[in-house]
């Protein structure tokens, strides 16, 4: 696919965009522990304040991506998402001047801002899923979700290192600042595509309501949709159950220091990165079951090697291994779910979609925790080290789905082309 001019607008705002989500959260959290409670005091509040965020974003997807479909020009929803976020971004920076070291009015204000920039964030990526139903489809939507993945991470990264060094200097306002901007910056870049397909899209708009129940209709009268929904959730169950442990396997069953998990969660974010990269290649040399198949196999065994090392250093570097064999599936998974409904309807599939594999994910998070601590109540006596049982349910768990990939007809008869 050639990365005209349109394309490399859509990549730019969606770097900037996952820029701003993810430095806006951490430098949040930061001005909690930092300048307002104290580190001792801050557990609750930051923990309250990350399942808040949660729970908007959850409950606002059910309905975001009826308004993008409403009025059949995606590229205004991710528009407005953007202006509507730096206001609210421009408010907390208001707070964190005139109020630096916080107090309750000022910590609930700065939450309810943050809730605001987080329902508007749900509007996006359905929005741009369907900006991309639109100018791709096939092998060359999926090189454009995964460039598009690539971005996103880019960014996503990019954000809590800023966040970082901004608070280490107590430039929470001046950090935040960097939000605003990037947000303010992702609306411009998007503004000339708006005007473009706000030409080739126009039609009237239907209620609300309406559009609500048409894109669920779509979603659920989808063949894709059925068939893939059980390896969604199954991979949000394992997701949230190795994203809980990992920091637990290198400081209490391999006694290393955090460091080591920091390294882990640099090279899994570069193996991710490979993945995306990879991704368009590989699905135009294998039919979609058998990479499906074959990801979720090595995610499986480079998991069981990972649970039974004594090394750190084996477990970071299998770990880039892990992520790339991850990374490589989700441009062509999340093209099968793009295309499996009219481009006029993929906003409100996708963000009903999202919201409710996420909050299987979300819920699964407890409940593993519960798992953990049963576990490691009975280690003394049993012997067995709950962090690797952990890892090794998620290998049972990538097996079960290399086995429903390869036997599964309808699995088998599912087209990316």
């Amino acid at each position: 696919m050639t990365m005209n001019k349109l394309v490399w607008r859509l990549l730019c705002s969606d770097f900037l965009s996952n820029l701003a989500t993810s430095l806006a959260a951490k430098i949040i959290s930061l001005w909690f522990v930092l300048a307002v409670f104290g580190e001792e005091h801050s557990v609750p509040w930051v923990s309250g304040f990350l399942t808040v965020i949660a729970i908007a974003q959850l409950l606002a997807g059910l309905f975001t991506g009826a308004v993008s479909d409403r009025h059949h020009n995606p590229i205004a929803t991710m528009t407005m998402a953007c202006l509507v976020r730096a206001v609210a971004s421009a408010g907390i920076i208001a707070i964190l001047v005139f109020c630096p070291t916080g107090g309750l009015a000022a910590v609930l204000a700065v939450i309810a801002l943050a809730i605001i920039e987080a329902m508007c964030d749900t509007a996006y990526l359905p929005a741009a899923a369907s900006v991309s139903h639109r100018l791709a489809d096939g092998q060359e939507l999926v090189r454009l979700l995964g460039w598009l993945r690539f971005f996103a991470l880019i960014g996503s990264m990019a954000g809590p290192v800023l966040a970082g060094i901004g608070a280490d200097r107590g430039w929470f306002a001046g950090t935040m600042a960097l939000e605003t901007v990037a947000l303010l910056v992702a609306a411009l870049i998007l503004a000339p595509i708006r005007h473009s397909m706000s030409r080739q899209t126009a039609g009237p708009a239907e209620g609300f309501w309406v559009t609500w129940k048409a894109g669920l209709r779509a979603m659920v009268g989808s063949e894709s949709y059925r068939v893939m929904l059980p390896f969604a959730i199954l991979e949000a169950v394992s997701s949230s159950a190795l994203s809980m442990v990992a920091i637990y396997f290198f400081t209490a069953t391999l006694h290393v220091s955090a460091t080591w998990y920091g390294v882990w969660n640099a090279l899994v974010a570069a193996g991710y990165a490979i993945g995306y990269l990879t991704a368009p290649w590989l699905s135009e040399r294998m039919r979609f079951f058998k990479l499906l198949a074959l990801s979720n196999l090595a995610v499986s065994l480079l998991l069981a090697v990972i649970s039974v090392t004594d090394s750190a250093l084996v477990a970071v570097v299998v770990g880039f291994s892990f992520a790339t064999s991850q990374g490589v599936l989700n441009p062509p998974f999340q093209t099968i779910f793009v295309q499996a409904v009219p481009s006029e309807k993929v906003g409100q599939a996708m963000s009903v979609f999202i919201s409710v594999v996420g909050a299987v994910g979300a819920l699964a998070v407890p409940l593993w925790g519960v798992v953990a601590d049963m576990l490691a109540r009975h280690q003394p006596t049993t012997g067995i080290d709950p962090y690797r049982t952990i890892l090794l349910i998620i290998v049972v768990v990538h097996a079960i789905m290399v086995v429903c990939a390869l036997a599964n007809r309808r699995v088998r008869a599912i087209s990316i082309d």
